[in-house]
């Protein structure tokens, strides 16, 4: 079955999660993504979880590079360079997410590849974006997630800023950065015409936080984190975290009525207003946890589900990848990898009928296509041999 993207080739210069991510997105639906590395391989095929390695690599790697294509080459060099312009000059969209400045100083900056690629698609991811005054600081994820407010919103009053369990503004720029690359390839098939595309990590959180912005900008009003385990600065009770008897539940949208009828809890009456529901949100979760800590969380959950009251488990991880739902919705995939065996890894989130998501290549090691792809682009084997000898490009060799 032929997929959406088929014929579309992408330079993909990025590393980590930032644009990785997004362009496993696309390779799943068909790009090639011919993965432009350093000697050795990015640093991402390097980093420790825990301290720990699977089977000599990093599981975040195997993760979010299926489906592409290495080659491996020295961008300091002029002959590296030449390799790396023959890539671009071939390809429909080039992704970068150096700091600003560093693509430029390389010589594939937009205004370059443009000179010689005039319709490419150019995507450029940054921390903070190309100019103004946080331009030239390191961007990630733990940092944004500061600046932008989140930490300062998320966990209860008195504890400190609370980030997220994962990396939430690599995650959204990712997404954001693959959305507007097939935007600008439809626009391209419509006039004829490249452009370039900048995102951000900071950009991309903040437009994820749309809902609270609008708050904070439009209402006159200070949201603090509530005392108790409610998980939302601007949300009155029930919405939050319950201890259980034997674990947490969460419980997100609910009347209270239905609650005083489904668990037969008292006290409401006196907050029976939705400004009564937000400024008292706190005595609310302790009156509705002092009945939860009584029951075991299957009990209680079937309660709450069948009074129509929005509540799920509170998993851990290995819950969640044993639940019934994610395996019915086939999120884990195990993909067969020649170092390591197998892994496995998060399957794809988005069901295309007429073009589907696949797998058909494991994370590529560090050069295994080199040979392949020079070869694509007219090298003869002696001139990729010459390079490799020189240590210009470097190959893998089964």
């Amino acid at each position: 079955m032929s997929k959406a993207l088929d014929g579309i080739t992408i330079a993909d210069f990025s590393q980590m999660m930032q644009g990785p991510w997004g362009t496993m997105a696309l390779a799943d639906l068909g790009a090639d993504v011919i993965k432009i590395e350093p000697l050795g391989g990015e640093y991402e095929r390097h980093l420790a979880v825990g301290g720990e390695m699977y089977e000599g690599k990093s599981p975040y790697y195997l993760a979010m590079n299926r489906n592409k294509r290495s080659v491996a080459v020295d961008l300091k060099t002029d002959r590296g360079k030449a390799v790396a312009r023959d890539i671009v000059a071939e390809a429909d969209v080039v992704v970068e997410n150096f700091r600003p400045g560093v693509m430029e100083k390389l010589g594939f900056g937009y205004e370059d590849v443009r000179e010689y690629n005039p319709d490419v698609v150019y995507a450029s991811g940054s921390g903070y974006g190309s100019s103004g005054p946080y331009a030239d600081r390191p961007g990630q994820d733990l940092l944004i997630q500061a600046m932008s407010g989140l930490m300062d919103s998320t966990g209860r009053r008195d504890d400190p800023p609370t980030a997220a369990g994962t990396f939430v503004a690599d995650q959204l720029s990712a997404l954001f950065i693959a959305l507007h690359v097939v935007v600008a390839l439809y626009h391209r098939e419509q006039t004829g015409e490249g452009q370039k595309i900048e995102a951000s990590l900071l950009n991309s959180l903040i437009a994820g936080m749309c809902q609270e912005v609008a708050a904070a900008t439009n209402l006159d009003e200070q949201f603090e984190r509530p005392e108790s385990s409610l998980s939302h600065a601007q949300f009155d009770a029930p919405y939050g975290v319950y201890e259980t008897a034997d674990g947490h539940v969460a419980i997100s949208l609910g009347n209270l009525d239905d609650f005083a009828d489904a668990l037969a809890v008292e006290g409401f009456a006196e907050y029976d207003s939705a400004t009564g529901a937000y400024e008292h949100r706190d005595e609310i979760h302790d009156l509705i946890e002092a009945v939860t800590r009584e029951q075991e969380t299957d009990g209680l959950l079937d309660q709450l589900l069948a009074a129509d009251i929005w509540a799920a488990p509170i998993n851990n991880l290995q819950e969640m990848i044993d639940d019934p739902q994610i395996d019915h919705n086939d999120m884990i995939l195990e993909i067969d990898e020649p170092d390591v065996g197998s892994f496995q890894t998060t399957g794809f989130p988005v069901d295309m009928s007429e073009t589907p998501a696949s797998v058909e290549r494991p994370p590529p090691r560090v050069g295994e296509h080199t040979r392949e792809i020079l070869g694509e682009l007219g090298y003869d084997e002696g001139l990729i041999e010459g390079m490799v000898d020189d240590e210009v490009v470097e190959v893998l060799d089964d």
